[in-house]
């Protein structure tokens, strides 16, 4: 194998490795397993949502999609830098890429919706049931009380936007 090949597969399995789904925390940490994975969970539902938002925003809506967007959007504004002061106090590397999944959703949102408002509405009805049952775990299970806490206080604010969402899906329409 010549030197630029070798180089090129080594810049490769390097750029693989550089890419985390998932929080990591230092062996010395205190949090459990569930609180680690609602870390990693709510940071890219967060991350999700903003890059949903930015979408919606380049390609336009209708009104009532584009006010619950709204709403969306300035909720994960609002939580991602708590996120992720939390997980910093922990000492937790957060994920720097989304999951395949949601990856796939912003894919399928930005270069084929066939209606841009239904495939929104359900992309984020999707999402936001995933973080309630995520954030009802956290707060029936979760160890740290800080992270118990902010799951606790969450759930209302994830609930709401899910009721918004629903309620903009047009007549007819399934979720």
């Amino acid at each position: 194998m010549n030197k630029l090949s070798l180089g090129s597969a080594l810049v490769g399995v390097l750029a693989l490795t550089a890419c985390a789904t998932t929080a990591t925390a230092p062996a010395s940490s205190s949090l459990s397993d569930q609180d680690l994975s609602f870390l990693t969970s709510a940071y890219q539902l967060i991350n999700f949502d903003l890059a949903e938002c930015a979408v919606i925003q380049k390609v336009g809506a209708s009104a009532s999609v584009e006010q619950v967007a709204q709403q969306v959007c300035a909720d994960a504004q609002h939580y991602q830098p708590l996120v992720a002061q939390q997980a910093a106090s922990h000492g937790v590397t957060l994920p720097n890429t989304l999951p395949y999944h949601l990856k796939a959703e912003l894919v399928q949102l930005t270069y084929n919706p066939a209606d841009i408002n239904a495939a929104y509405l359900r992309s984020q009805i999707s999402s936001h049931e995933d973080s309630l049952a995520i954030f009802r775990d956290e707060a029936a299970n979760g160890v740290d009380p800080s992270l118990k806490q902010t799951a606790i206080d969450t759930i209302p604010v994830v609930q709401a936007n899910l009721d918004r969402l629903r309620g903009a899906m047009p007549p007819g329409m399934s979720y």
